[in-house]
């Protein structure tokens, strides 16, 4: 039998809990005991008795150690909001982070009182960080200790008749902070909302649904309230409304209530063949409730999705179906101007985005995001994990605060047990196990039986002590962690959310400085997790950390699948194909490529292909085309083709694209490659040269390469090299200060000579840390080079090739490729083909870190070495050119098997033709993508590297 909240509550000090509640002589819920925590009034309707003021917007200001300083500098700032970002000065660093000790942030405002002396008054915070001493016209009122959770006050006896003075003394520092992420300064960073309620109200309801076959019952717990000085009696009345706006259920209970005293009526609503709410059907019923007493009649609506989540076995289910839930971390949080009061506009903005990417899973990491933020979610069919803002505890933040975390626990769950969309509750982030986790847990089942529950540690064990208390187990980064794979917990007796899993690039600053191609190149080990994570029995699903950007009292985090100002970073693209609830799995052309037969896959789990919009563009018959599969089936189609190629397009009922793709008869392999021309090189004691071909000439002094077009005429195109790449990986973690150097340290020529019947030049080349061999083979309008080196030691590689040194206005690189997927958006840096420029705001900056632009695609943003777009590899290529702006320079041709990436350098632009592309590293060594791919990045020593790539030499366009 669960404990009472009742027993649980006593399990922890009285006196400590009460040192998170407001006043004790301020709550006219007050019964003698704990059973009001966390319990918040319910805003009335505006078509009944009682309001909602807000009290948002310009308020006073100051830090000050006292309230009311006079000489404290007061000025005006936003509620909701954040000190630090007002003044666009957000800390630099931890030193920066925290007011000097002992000042407070002090708030004040003016209200009017309500003219009505029938109500009651209630004062509304949704959240202030961390912890607040409310005063009214000078007298403390209440104290709350809790940064993300809300809190109110019974304030209708301290408000006067007329002009009122409300300040909020606000601290940074305090318990929960001790215990919290410490990502946001101080403030008062949600709404404040006066709330008036009749004397007899409605002071709380809990909403439970329950699915039995065909139908339903909606079941509603309802606590009225007696705060006049006389017994009552009241009429309370449900209604449910369907989505269509049509009644489907009503009752009505009659009440008698005593001065000062409390009912709690239980009802029943029966709903027959019901609407569910899941994330592909985010269908959602209305429920009013109507309470009549004396002449006061209140309402109160509350959305309501009919949906039952429960643990069956080693299976998180949703109305009985077994889900695989597609996730994403996510924080509320936008860094460029209001940190983590963010206006509820934006809010819902960024729901749709993760909605859009084929996300139907988020965890509010690592605390509860505001209502407006799930609103969106209940809307749009995003399940929701709400996590309590306990993170790290017992190790980075040290032992916790027993009474506040039982605060902010049931805080959480009493302002959001009646969501839809949440379906789990998180009680802790990667902290150790302590009583008071024990006691959040059981609390939490004791308010909200109807949820599972989970504790997020870091690294799964059978005998781990909560599992007793908890339902779900939590594994993070089960394919990149040492000796740990996604297989290891396919199998267990109960379901597992891999609630971190598939970490974006972030830590290996200098790599992605150098290198932002490793954002596309991170959709190829997330395909895979993804497709393990799919295929395991008790795996309910994974999120992706992170969903955006990051800042915190050491440093900010560039590890947003939407950069801090919305941009979409190249893997946000990947997660909405690799998440795409439709997929094409097989593929076959037939006669002269005019009929092609596609095997589709329909991996929704409640929605028939047939909800969905399925377009074909290229077909005979162009158009939409109805095709039926049920969840988790695969339906073959024949669709007759136009012009050998077929473009596939499915559409969300909310307007946005599930899944696009397109298919061609033809290979984009390049089609061929020049000749050699077979002539002998002259040589001489400065220099050998070409007499054939594009002019070449190498010094076989220095083993300088000059290279031009055919004609002879202008300046060289190639002026360097080549150059051996073995680029490093990163050994320690960084943010990008600058980049990594391709190039090795020690190039020594040693020789310089003809081979091959004094047709082709070698360049004997000694390094630091290889020593080999350079070959050019002069070929009919370009060159071939080889090279083959030996390692003099062992060294961590992530790339291997060569670079060849161009003229410095060769600034324009075009591709074609074979991509991971046949569509990408159009500023996509992993698209098939494209063209990208080193600075597409026409000059060069002066800096190698990374900055971000708000006014720009994320390919344009740039570093000293070019754009995103530019110095970003482009893997599997077939062709590859960078030219200058009349089209002279140097293009690759390749079977497919090279990846090149482009480099503005001081004396040159380097263009790296590469063999080997691995993936990024972790420099805390933890956290390693490699492995994933089968990927080695270590060359022994007197190991061989060798490779060859084709390039040909064009002259500049005639005009």
């Amino acid at each position: 039998m669960p404990i009472s909240r009742r027993t649980l509550l006593s399990t922890v000090s009285g006196a400590a809990i009460g040192a998170a509640l407001p006043v004790r002589a301020a709550s006219a819920r007050d019964d003698g005991d704990d059973e009001s925590l966390g319990r918040l009034t319910p805003r009335p309707a505006t078509t009944g008795d009682g309001d909602v003021r807000s009290l948002n917007g310009t308020w006073e200001f100051a830090l000050s150690t006292i309230i009311d300083d006079r000489r404290a500098e007061w000025r005006e700032a936003e509620v909701p909001g954040q000190w630090g970002y007002g003044e666009s000065a957000i800390p630099e660093g931890p030193e920066e982070w925290y007011p000097p000790e002992g000042q407070l942030g002090w708030y004040r405002r003016e209200f009017e009182a309500p003219e009505s002396d029938r109500e009651r008054l209630f004062l509304r915070f949704d959240a202030v960080y961390s912890e607040a001493w409310v005063y009214l016209n000078g007298a403390e009122i209440g104290h709350h200790v809790g940064g993300y959770t809300p809190f109110e006050i019974d304030v209708t006896d301290h408000v006067k008749e007329g002009t009122n003075v409300l300040s909020v003394g606000v601290a940074q520092a305090s318990a929960s902070d001790d215990m919290a992420w410490q990502n946001v300064t101080g403030g008062i960073t949600r709404d404040v909302t006066l709330v008036s309620v009749p004397e007899i109200h409605i002071a709380d309801y809990d909403v439970r649904t329950h699915l039995q076959g065909s139908s339903a019952t909606v079941d509603v717990e309802t606590r009225i309230e007696n705060a006049s000085g006389a017994d009552g009696d009241a009429t309370l009345e449900l209604a449910l409304s369907d989505p269509n706006g049509e009644t489907v259920a009503t009752t009505e209970r009659s009440l008698s209530s005593r001065a000062g005293g409390s009912c709690e009526p239980s009802t029943t609503l029966e709903v027959a063949d019901p609407h569910t709410w899941n994330p592909e059907e985010p269908r959602l019923y209305t429920l009013e409730l109507e309470l009549h007493a004396g002449e006061s009649t209140e309402r109160v609506t509350q959305r309501v999705g009919i949906r039952e989540i429960e643990v069956a076995g080693n299976e998180l289910r949703l109305n009985g179906e077994p889900v695989t839930l597609r996730g994403v971390n996510w924080e509320e949080i936008h860094l460029p101007e209001h940190g983590h009061a963010v206006p509820s506009e934006l809010t819902r903005d960024d729901a749709r985005r993760l909605k859009e990417a084929n996300v139907n899973y988020v965890r509010t990491a690592h605390h509860p995001t505001s209502e407006a933020f799930l609103d969106a979610c209940d809307e749009l069919g995003l399940v929701v994990e709400v996590e309590a803002p306990h993170t790290f505890v017992g190790r980075d933040r040290g032992d916790p605060y027993p009474e506040v975390v039982v605060s902010q626990t049931v805080e959480m769950v009493e302002r959001d047990k009646n969501r839809t969309s949440v379906c789990l509750w998180s009680i802790a982030n990667e902290s150790e196990w302590y009583d008071a986790f024990e006691t959040a847990g059981r609390l939490t089942e004791a308010i909200d039986p109807t949820r599972p529950t989970i504790f997020n540690y870091d690294n799964y064990d059978s005998d781990d002590p909560w599992h007793d208390v908890y339902d779900v187990r939590s594994q993070h980064y089960p394919a990149f962690r040492t000796d740990s794979t996604v297989e290891e917990y396919v199998d267990l007796d109960d379901p597992i959310l891999f609630d971190e899993y598939a970490h974006t690039y972030c830590y290996n600053g200098r790599e992605l400085v150098t290198d932002p191609g490793l954002r596309d190149q991170w959709g190829i080990p997330f395909e895979q997790i993804w497709e393990r994570c799919r295929a395991g029995d008790s795996v309910a699903g994974g999120a992706i950390w992170a969903g955006g950007d990051h800042l915190e009292r050491w440093r900010g985090y560039l590890w947003g699948l939407l950069d801090r100002h919305r941009r979409p970073r190249p893997e946000y693209w990947h997660v909405k194909k690799i998440y795409s609830p439709v997929r094409v799995v097989e593929t076959e052309w037939f006669g002269n490529g005019n009929v092609l037969r596609l095997t589709i896959e329909n991996r929704h789990e409640f929605v028939d292909l047939a909800d969905r919009s399925i377009e074909f563009e290229g077909a005979r018959n162009s158009g939409k085309r109805p095709i039926e599969a049920a969840p988790g089936e695969r339906v073959t189609v024949t669709v007759p083709v136009a012009e050998n190629r077929l473009e596939l397009r499915v559409t969300h009922p909310h307007g946005h694209t599930i899944e696009q793709a397109v298919f061609t008869v033809d290979s984009p392999g390049c089609e061929s490659y020049p000749a050699p021309t077979g002539t002998a090189l002259e040589i001489d004691e400065e220099s050998v040269w070409t007499t054939e071909g594009p002019p070449m000439s190498i010094d076989r002094n220095t083993g300088l390469v000059e290279v031009r077009p055919a004609d002879g005429q202008g300046t060289p195109v190639v002026v360097g090299g080549p150059e051996l790449v073995l680029t490093p990986t990163e050994s320690e973690a960084s943010q990008g200060e600058g980049a990594i150097d391709h190039r090795l340290d020690g190039r020594t020529v040693t020789d310089v000579r003809l081979v091959e019947d004094g047709t082709v030049v070698a360049i004997d080349v000694e390094y630091a840390v290889a020593t080999g061999t350079f070959v050019l083979r002069p070929l009919n309008g370009g060159i071939e080079v080889e090279y083959e080196f030996t390692l003099e030691e062992a060294l961590d590689a992530r790339e291997v090739g060569v670079a060849l040194p161009l003229a410095d206005d060769l600034t324009t690189l075009s591709w074609r490729r074979e991509g991971q997927w046949s569509t990408y958006p159009d500023d996509h840096i992993g698209r098939a083909e494209g063209t990208a420029v080193a600075f597409p705001e026409g000059t060069r900056p002066d800096h190698e870190e990374i900055r971000l632009g708000s006014d720009r695609p994320w390919k344009d943003d740039a570093t000293s070495h070019g754009s995103n777009d530019f110095r970003g590899t482009k893997r599997n290529v077939y062709t590859a050119a960078l030219v200058n702006d009349h089209g002279a320079g140097v293009h690759l041709r390749s079977g497919g098997d090279h990846h090149v990436r482009a480099q503005v350098r001081s004396e040159s632009v380097d263009l790296l033709a590469l063999e080997r592309s691995l993936s990024g590293t972790n420099p805390f060594g933890w956290m390693n993508r490699q492995p994933v791919l089968a990927e080695e990045p270590t060359i022994e020593a007197d190991e061989i590297v060798r490779g060859s790539v084709t390039f040909e030499i064009s002259g500049a366009s005639s005009v």
